[in-house]
């Protein structure tokens, strides 16, 4: 098994943040963080994952793979899509980390959507038996 590269994440959250225009405030904003506490994120060798996952979106950027040795590719979300090679197939490009928290919500909505429907169905047998 390959060594994890050492990398000091908060580097390059700025280095990313420094190219990408935002303000401190909005880039706080987007990853659900005071702008006061902006700074510590950058001064920071390690994160939390969620935290990482809001600012892989928010930079447009997948931190995660700087810990793999793929190489770095741009984080598209939702309907962004760019061609995954030179035989025309198209993917999402997105780290593991955001499909399987996307996946997960997914199945909580399908879940609920579900009991939904079983108590509708309860509610019109009910009616039908008036």
């Amino acid at each position: 098994m390959k060594p994890i590269p050492d990398i000091h994440i908060g580097e390059e959250i700025k280095s990313r943040f420094d190219k990408s225009g935002l303000t401190q405030k909005e880039f706080g904003s987007r990853i659900g963080m005071p702008q006061q506490n902006v700074s510590r994120v950058f001064n920071n060798e390690s994160i939390d994952t969620k935290r990482l996952v809001a600012v892989s979106r928010a930079l447009n950027f997948n931190f995660f793979e700087l810990f793999t040795n793929i190489e770095h590719r741009e984080v598209h979300t939702e309907g962004d899509y760019s061609p995954a090679s030179d035989s025309g197939d198209v993917s999402v490009v997105i780290g593991d980390a955001v499909l399987a928290e996307r996946v997960r919500l997914l199945e909580q909505i399908i879940a609920e959507k579900d009991e939904r429907i079983a108590e509708y169905k309860e509610r019109v047998a009910e009616l039908k038996s008036r």
